[in-house]
């Protein structure tokens, strides 16, 4: 991936959520690098120290944890443009609880986690795209929550619709089962049932 190539569409998407003066993306440019990740490789291991947050500018990711036996719960996915990280790690300087694997080949660009704080304290501009982005990841957190307390299979499955379904392809159906906390048959049944 070329940075040039990519920093202005990132910057342009940003500056939508809170705008960033060129001075300062100037400055956060020296901090960015690319990194490709093949499909099936993963960004982070559950149990691995963390030390970056990385922006998808391709592909596809999903964030799973693991079962002592195990097993594999999907938690969310993750596509182009959006934030990626293991951000309770970064804050609590713990390891990784869950893993990060790209289910396509992907590119993202990455910055270390320290260099992006040491931007809070240079402009008024970084605290606020850290707000947002926290915000952000709040409500995305409540609102799963709120599907896999609330919701039935059927309706999970609607609104995964809603949100991947552009993406459905690439996602192989057993972790669609898995981020809808359901079984494989259960979801061909409601497969079925809908179409």
């Amino acid at each position: 991936m070329e940075m040039e190539h990519a920093l202005p569409a990132l910057y342009e998407g940003i500056q939508r959520l809170s705008p960033i003066p060129i001075e300062e993306w100037n400055v956060f440019r020296q901090f960015a690098f690319p990194k490709t990740v093949a499909k099936n490789a993963h960004l982070v291991r559950e149990g691995e120290q963390v030390d970056s947050i990385a922006i998808c500018m391709s592909g596809l990711f999903r964030l799973y944890y693991t079962t002592p036996d195990g097993g594999e719960f999907n938690k969310s996915f993750c596509a182009k443009h959006e934030f990626l990280a293991s951000y309770s790690s970064l804050l609590l300087g713990t390891s990784s609880f869950f893993s990060i694997q790209a289910l396509v080949d992907s590119e993202l660009i990455v910055v270390r986690y320290s260099d992006f704080q040491s931007l809070f304290t240079r402009h008024v501009c970084w605290e606020r795209l850290g707000r947002i982005l926290t915000e952000q990841l709040f409500v995305k957190k409540e609102t799963r929550e709120r599907e896999l307390l609330l919701l039935s299979a059927e309706e999970r499955y609607r609104l995964f619709n809603a949100k991947y379904g552009h993406l459905a392809e690439q996602i192989p159906q057993y972790h669609i089962a898995s981020y809808l906390g359901i079984t494989p048959v259960a979801l061909s049944r409601i497969r079925r049932k809908l179409t």
